[in-house]
C-alpha cells in the first residue's frame, strides 16, 4: 500500500516543486550561459588516467533482464551467480572479491553496508540509461572498496524527447514471464521518466546432480522468484546555470532458495528483499566554477526464513536485517585557466543497521574530505588526488592517487595511474552474533596500471570504426578480511593477495544506410594469488583466489539489415578453484556459453512494433558459476514490444 501511494503521489509532488527546465553536457562551462550546463562530476572530470568501458544504451532499453546478466555477457566484469534467474548476483573486477567493486547509482553506492557487496540481480537493466565500468577506480575519488574498480549506472534525460512510451512483454522457458513499461515525457526545460518492471520464473529446469550417487538427472524445485520494481526521475532547468534532478526507485524480490547439489532433502528457505532509494542533486555552473550538492536516502530490508518441514507453522530460522543510509556530499570545482583546474569536497554519511543478529540497533557516522588537481597541456593531462575518511572507531590511511594521460597522436592515447586503496569492515564483519569482530582494521593496499588505446578514425554515423584497448595492472592487498573457524566462525585480517594481469578489448562498427555490422571482443588474464596468511599456512600460499578464472573471454556481434537484426554473443570462463588449498577435487572446470537473438521492428507513423526471440545457452552447456549451484541449460524467450514516439516524426 505504501509503495502504491508513493507511485502516484511522486509525479504530483515533483510537478509542484520543480518548474520546467533544459540542460546539456560539457566539460567546461561556457562564458555565456543562456541555459544550464550540466558539467561532469568531479569523479568523471578527474579520471582522465582511467579508461572507461561504456555499454551501448540500446542494449539497456530492449532487453528485459537484470544488470548482472547484461554485465556477464557484454563486459569484463566477473559476475558470480548463485543459481538461476532471480538468485543473488555479485560482481568483481581484477581478481578481487565482490566487496571490492563499487556499484554506484547516480553517484551513490548500492553496496550493502551489511555485506559490502551489491546484488545486481535487483537492478533491471532497462531502468538505466548509462553504464560505465572503471577497472581499478581511484580510492581518492571513490573512497572505500575499489580494489577491483567501480560500475557506475545512472539515469539521464533525452532533452529532444516530447512523449515516448514503450511496453514490452516476454515469455519463455521454465515458466518465465516479464512485463515492462517505460514512459518519458517533457519539454526542452523539463523531463519526467517512469519505468515499471515485473519478472517471474519457476526456474524448474533439469540438471545433472554430479554430487549425488550415479549423478541422476534432477528437476529443480523450490526455485521460483518474483521481482517487481518502479523508478521515477525528474530533470529540470532552473535557468542561469542552475539544474536539479531527483529520483525514487523501489524494488522488491521474493526468491525461493533451493537445496544445493548433493543434498537429498528439499529446501523450504525463502528470501525477501525490499529496497527504497531516493536522491536529489543540485548543480550550479558559471564561466569559472561548478558546484554540486547531492543527498540520498536508501533503505534496504532483507528477510531470510526457513522451516524444517513445509507444513510447519513456525520458522526454524527467521533472520531480518534492515540497513538505512543517509548520504550527502558537496563538490566544488574552479577553473583557474584552461590549464589549471582544482576541485574538492566533503561528504557525510549516516548508516543504521537493525537486526537481532547485531544485538539491536547499530549506528555509524562517516566523514570524508577530498581534493583534486588537473593540469591540462597540449598532449598531456596530469591528475592528482587526496582523500581522508573518518569513521567511528577506525582510522583508514590517507588516500593518494596520481595519473597521466598522453595523446601520442590523433589515433593513440596512453594512460597510467598509481594509487593506494582501502576497504572498511562491514556491519556483518564487525557486529554479527556470534563471531563479529568490532576491532577489525581496514583492508589496505596499493596498485597501478598502464593502458593504451588506439582508434582507427574519429567515430562517424557511417563507415568503418575500430577501437582497441590494452591494459596491464598490478595490485597488492593487505589485511584481507576472511571468516575463519575459531570458537565460532569469525572474521579476521587473514591474508595478503597479489593481483596482476592484462585486459584486451576490441570494438568495431561498420554502418551503412540500411546495413550495419558491429561487435566486440574482450580477453582478461588474471593472476590473483595468496602471498601470505597470518598463520603462515603453506597450503594457501601461492594459490589462485577462489572463483577467479585465469582466462576469460567475452565476445559478441550484431548484424542488421533494414528492420531486421541478428545478434550472437559468447563467453568463455576458465577453470576456477573453490577452496583455497587448490584441491583439484573441488575445482570447477571451464565452460563456454553461446546466446543468439533475432528481432524485427517496423514503424507505422509514430508507432514502432517489434518482435524478437532469444536463445540462451544454445549449446546446452552444463555448468556451475558457484560450486553446488546448478545453472539452467538451453533457454528460449519470446518478446513483443510496442512503442510510441511523438518526437520521431519531427526528426
Amino acid at each position: 500500500m505504501i509503495m502504491s501511494k508513493a507511485v502516484f503521489l511522486l509525479p504530483v509532488l515533483l510537478t509542484l516543486f520543480f518548474p520546467p527546465l533544459f540542460s546539456q553536457e560539457a566539460e567546461l562551462p561556457p562564458r555565456h550561459i543562456p541555459v544550464v550546463t550540466v558539467v561532469k562530476s568531479n569523479r568523471d572530470f578527474f579520471s582522465d588516467d582511467h579508461p572507461v568501458i561504456r555499454l551501448d544504451r540500446g542494449s539497456l532499453m530492449t532487453r528485459q533482464e537484470s544488470l548482472g546478466t547484461l554485465l556477464e555477457r557484454e563486459s569484463p566484469v566477473l559476475v558470480r551467480a548463485y543459481g538461476a534467474a532471480g538468485s543473488l548476483m555479485s560482481v568483481s573486477l581484477r581478481g578481487t572479491g565482490s566487496n571490492h567493486t563499487q556499484v554506484n547509482w547516480n553517484g551513490f553506492p548500492l553496496n550493502s553496508p551489511t555485506t559490502g557487496q551489491a546484488d545486481v540481480s535487483l537492478v533491471p537493466a532497462l531502468f538505466m540509461q548509462t553504464i560505465g565500468i572503471i577497472q581499478g577506480a581511484s580510492g581518492a575519488l571513490y573512497g572505500s572498496g575499489t580494489f577491483g574498480g567501480s560500475v557506475n549506472i545512472g539515469n539521464t534525460p533525452d532533452w529532444e524527447n516530447r512523449v515516448s512510451l514503450v511496453y514490452q512483454t516476454d515469455a519463455g522457458s521454465f515458466g518465465t514471464f516479464g512485463n515492462a513499461l517505460v514512459l518519458a515525457t517533457g519539454t526542452s526545460r523539463f523531463q519526467y521518466h517512469l519505468s515499471v518492471s515485473t519478472a517471474r520464473s519457476r526456474n524448474d529446469f533439469s540438471y545433472r546432480d554430479s554430487y549425488r550417487y550415479e549423478a541422476p538427472e534432477i528437476r529443480a524445485s523450490h526455485n521460483e522468484y518474483l521481482s517487481r520494481g518502479i523508478i521515477q526521475n525528474v530533470y529540470a532547468d532552473l535557468g542561469r546555470g542552475n539544474y536539479v534532478e531527483g529520483g525514487v526507485w523501489m524494488q522488491q524480490k521474493v526468491k525461493e532458495i533451493p537445496a544445493l547439489m548433493g543434498y537429498y532433502n528439499e529446501s523450504n528457505a525463502v528470501q525477501r528483499d525490499s529496497l527504497l532509494r531516493t536522491y536529489v542533486t543540485y548543480r550550479k555552473s558559471d564561466d569559472k566554477s561548478a558546484f554540486v550538492v547531492r543527498s540520498a536516502w536508501f533503505s534496504d530490508n532483507l528477510r531470510y526464513a526457513d522451516k524444517r518441514n513445509r507444513t510447519d507453522s513456525l520458522y526454524s530460522v527467521d533472520s531480518r536485517i534492515t540497513a538505512r543510509r543517509w548520504m550527502n556530499s558537496t563538490d566544488y570545482r574552479y577553473y583557474f585557466s584552461p590549464v589549471w583546474v582544482a576541485g574538492g569536497g566533503v561528504s557525510y554519511n549516516l548508516t543504521d543497521g537493525i537486526s537481532r543478529n547485531y544485538g539491536g540497533h547499530i549506528r555509524e557516522h562517516e566523514v570524508a574530505v577530498y581534493g583534486n588537481l588537473k593540469v591540462k597541456l597540449e598532449k598531456w593531462v596530469f591528475n592528482a588526488g587526496l582523500r581522508k575518511e573518518f569513521y567511528n572507531d577506525i582510522n583508514p590511511p590517507l588516500q593518494v592517487a596520481a595519473g597521466v594521460r598522453y595523446r601520442a597522436g590523433e589515433h593513440l592515447v596512453f594512460r597510467t595511474e598509481i594509487s593506494n586503496k582501502f576497504r572498511k569492515p562491514t556491519f556483518n564483519e564487525k557486529y554479527w552474533t556470534p563471531g563479529g569482530n568490532p576491532r577489525l582494521h581496514p583492508e589496505k593496499g596499493w596498485g597501478g596500471e598502464v593502458s593504451g588505446e588506439w582508434t582507427l578514425q574519429p567515430r562517424t554515423e557511417q563507415g568503418f570504426q575500430l577501437d582497441a584497448m590494452v591494459t596491464i595492472y598490478d595490485q597488492h592487498i593487505d589485511n584481507w578480511i576472511q571468516w575463519v573457524a575459531r570458537d565460532s566462525l569469525t572474521p579476521t585480517e587473514y591474508k595478503k593477495v597479489h593481483a596482476s594481469g592484462a585486459e584486451v578489448r576490441l570494438q568495431f562498427d561498420l554502418n551503412g544506410e540500411r546495413v550495419g555490422l558491429n561487435g566486440y571482443a574482450g580477453y582478461n588474464f588474471t593472476h590473483s594469488v595468496i602471498t601470505g596468511t597470518y598463520d603462515d599456512n603453506p597450503l594457501y600460499e601461492g594459490q589462485q583466489m577462489i572463483y577467479v578464472p585465469r582466462h576469460a573471454v567475452r565476445t559478441g556481434v550484431t548484424a542488421s539489415y533494414a528492420d531486421f537484426r541478428l545478434s550472437a554473443s559468447g563467453t568463455y570462463t576458465g577453470r576456477r578453484e573453490t577452496v583455497e588449498t587448490g584441491d583439484p577435487l573441488y575445482r570447477l572446470e571451464p565452460f563456454a556459453l553461446l546466446d543468439l537473438m533475432f528481432d524485427y521492428t517496423f514503424r507505422i507513423r509514430d508507432w514502432e512494433i517489434g518482435a524478437g526471440v532469444r536463445l540462451n545457452n544454445v549449446l546446452n552447456t552444463r555448468y556451475q558459476v558457484i560450486r553446488s549451484y546448478p545453472m539452467p541449460g538451453r533457454f528460449i524467450m519470446f518478446s513483443l514490444q510496442v512503442g510510441f514516439d511523438a518526437a520521431a516524426a519531427s526528426h
